[in-house]
């Protein structure tokens, strides 16, 4: 994703786009090459979209095997996945442009077998 993002920010640059402009553009475009993409034997990432209302970038991943089940996903199970989605964003160097902007990110997990969402995680810049 590092090289797609560069790419697009020096060409969103010469362009005079928005930030805002070339956060949808990242997202739509990596999105449109990459995805859907196995993240590992239970989960793939579906999409990356941007919402300019709320300056969020929002991952959408569908679970299945046996992950795919609402039961698993406990209030312990949930803190502690968010405890590791923080961590992983506040060490990302590929996302500082967008922290350094305050956007926040938003990990949206579904069932593959139903597209039922079983939770979402929100960070925002007083998180990471």
């Amino acid at each position: 994703m590092a090289a797609v993002s560069a790419a697009v920010f020096v060409f969103c640059s010469c362009t005079g786009l928005s930030k805002d402009d070339r956060f949808q553009s990242e997202c739509d475009e990596y999105t449109e090459k990459y995805c859907p993409k196995r993240e590992d034997r239970c989960q793939v990432l579906d999409s990356i979209t941007y919402d300019r209302q709320t300056r969020s970038i929002h991952k959408w991943f569908s679970v299945g095997g046996e992950l795919d089940s609402a039961a698993i996903y406990t209030e312990k199970v949930k803190n502690e996945m968010r405890v590791a989605l923080c961590d992983n964003l506040a060490n990302s160097l590929q996302l500082k442009r967008y922290k350094d902007e305050g956007v926040a990110f938003v990990y949206h997990y579904t069932s593959a077998s139903t597209s039922k969402e079983f939770f979402s995680v929100t960070l925002t810049k007083e998180d990471y």
